[in-house]
């Protein structure tokens, strides 16, 4: 399909992603993202009311796009946050656009970013997970969510590893990633 073929709405968004990902809400630019969407400003405003209102939907796009890539498996942690990490190491604008929504002070249950639903059946399905033996009783669902979680993005938050690297990096910090997450459920 044609990029003019694609709706306004949806260049905007994808447009809007890239330059928030690059430089976060308050370097990006309305007129930048407009340009890159083929759409004038006025477009932009007509579906987003604000920037911020923009922000907050590429960035809810974004989580909706790697929680549906990388089903969550309470059952299986390490292999979980593995395949989380491999799909932040091929996308990683959805790496950066966490982080930018963090420094924005953006969480999970704003509105629009991650459905409450989606919150308590992962708790849900790591309390079943501790009962079945999958995952040490040690942890608390949300303190082992954040624990896994850290360890995933911490790839993308340490200056000195955030350099270009091959496949074969890719496969060695998932591999890593996955023992260490083994680890820590209890699982090594």
């Amino acid at each position: 399909m044609a990029r003019r073929d694609t709706p306004p709405r949806d260049r905007i968004l994808a447009a809007a992603q890239v330059e928030f990902a690059e430089r976060g809400l308050a370097g990006a630019r309305i007129d930048t993202i407009a340009r890159e969407a083929e759409a004038s400003k006025e477009r932009l405003y007509a579906h987003f009311r604000t920037k911020r209102e923009l922000f907050d939907t590429a960035l809810g796009a974004s989580v909706d796009r790697w929680v549906s890539a990388v089903p969550f498996d309470a059952h299986d942690m390490p292999g979980w946050a593995s395949r989380l990490y491999v799909h932040f190491a091929e996308h990683i604008d959805d790496a950066r656009m966490l982080l930018w929504g963090q420094i924005e002070g953006v969480t999970y249950v704003a509105p629009g970013i991650v459905n409450h639903e989606e919150l308590e059946g992962r708790r849900s399905a790591m309390l079943a997970a501790q009962e079945a033996g999958d995952i040490s009783l040690d942890w608390r669902p949300d303190e082992l969510g954040t624990i896994v979680f850290g360890l995933v993005l911490s790839w993308f938050v340490t200056p000195q590893w955030q350099s270009a690297h091959s496949d074969e990096d890719t496969a060695r910090r998932a591999e890593v990633v996955r023992e260490a997450t083994a680890r820590i459920v209890g699982k090594d």
